[in-house]
């Protein structure tokens, strides 16, 4: 269904063009007929030629960008301002500024200049100046207010300009097509077509036909700069989501990042624990090694080597043999000695001493006669001894028999002394 009918643009007079004496040779493709001197343009053409306006502006402004609006002379002055100011876009309906775009430099200056003096009369700074210099900011700041009121939110180049009279604002379209600006604009019979990208043909006089036209377009502006709206709210949205998901992947990558310093330390105080435990085993094992040490030590201390015991061993019982030695002797005296008594015919008393030994004697055979385990060197050692006390046994029956003829030859020189005596007394 096309934007506008050709009703509207009949009721609204854009089909009537101008005089044939004016007309531009190069509208032919657009006029329809000629009647009364007068050329009647193809509406049908007009309606396609807005549809496709229509959806320039609004692919345009949906993609962010921004259209002006032009009209300055008289009868779209009113018109413009009303649909600039609906659809939210800048506009110019008083006076085109020479090099308002090819120099738009200084034009921003100019209005960065409008809006400091516009905050300044709104806080009341004007009140302390003087009256002459208070005039003089007023004046300025209706000159430019006159002028540039309408682009007061241009902060940059627009994308796109529309233009209600192409012959009227020629500095306009010549500035935009000098820098590749796209222009859209109402085309009369007694314009160039040329310069205009998105042309309209139709009546430029008629205030009708300009607000018809300048209405669809600003509906255009203001379709699409609601998409842009939704899509900038969407993009928002998407960021925020994308913003949050990336905040909740940090948040889990810090937990795992936490985790693993757990796990980590976890495993440090593990083998610190360990590294202690044996630490603690060794020096126990240190400890018993020591305690096992002195334990021997002081064994050893309290029992002499095993060597030193055999040659103990050996020397005592070498000092027992010798003492066996001297008392069998002593047993040899003795019975010589009662042998001699017998034979004087004295009987002998036994002395405490004799009795003692007796009595040593008997403990000591008992022990002789029982069997005791020994190694192999006190089997030696008990060898050795048995033949020494055989020899010491031969020893001593020749002794004893020795003593024995002492004994009678004693016996005898005591009986001749007896003989003696008596005669003697």
């Amino acid at each position: 269904m096309p934007i506008v009918t050709m009703r509207e643009l009949l009721e609204a007079g854009a089909h009537f063009g101008h005089r044939k004496s004016a007309w531009n040779p190069k509208m032919k493709p657009y006029i329809y007929i000629q009647r009364n001197q007068m050329h009647i343009l193809d509406l049908s053409t007009t309606v396609r030629k807005i549809d496709e306006a229509y959806r320039f502006v609004k692919n345009l402004t949906m993609n962010g960008g921004q259209i002006l609006l032009v009209g300055t002379k008289q009868q779209a002055k009113k018109c413009i301002e009303a649909a600039a100011k609906r659809c939210g876009t800048v506009y110019i309906n008083s006076r085109w500024l020479g090099g308002f775009l090819t120099n738009f430099s200084t034009m921003k200056s100019l209005l960065e200049k409008l809006r400091q003096l516009e905050l300044e009369e709104s806080q009341g700074i004007w009140e302390a100046l003087p009256k002459k210099e208070e005039m003089h900011l007023r004046r300025h700041l209706e000159k430019l207010r006159r002028n540039l009121t309408g682009t007061k939110d241009l902060n940059s180049l627009p994308q796109a300009i529309f233009v209600a009279d192409i012959k009227v604002e020629e500095i306009a379209v010549a500035e935009a097509r000098k820098l590749g600006i796209p222009i859209v604009a109402i085309v009369d019979s007694n314009c160039d077509p040329d310069p205009v990208d998105y042309l309209i043909p139709a009546n430029d006089d008629a205030i009708k036909s300009i607000t018809l036209i300048v209405g669809k377009i600003a509906d255009a502006a203001l379709e699409g700069r609601q998409l842009w709206e939704k899509k900038k709210a969407e993009v928002e949205e998407k960021e925020r989501e994308t913003k949050a998901e990336e905040l909740v992947e940090e948040v889990k990558e810090e937990e795992e990042v936490k985790e693993e310093v757990k796990e980590e330390v976890k495993e440090e105080v593990k083998e610190e624990v360990k590294k202690e435990v044996k630490k603690e085993v060794k020096k126990e094992e240190v400890k018993e090694g020591t305690e096992e040490k002195e334990e021997v030590r002081e064994e050893a201390k309290e029992k002499p080597p095993r060597k030193m015991r055999e040659a103990k061993d050996e020397g005592v019982e070498e000092e027992k043999g010798v003492a066996e030695e001297r008392i069998q002797q002593k047993i040899v005296a003795e019975e010589v000695a009662e042998r001699e008594g017998k034979a004087k015919g004295r009987p002998r008393e036994k002395t405490e001493e004799e009795t003692k030994k007796k009595t040593e004697r008997k403990p000591r055979e008992k022990a002789k006669e029982k069997p005791a385990e020994k190694t192999e060197k006190t089997t030696k050692k008990k060898s050795k001894g048995k033949a020494e006390d055989k020899t010491r046994e031969k020893d001593k029956e020749e002794a004893r028999q020795g003593t024995k003829g002492e004994t009678r030859r004693k016996a005898k020189k005591a009986g001749k002394t007896e003989e003696v005596e008596p005669e003697a007394t």
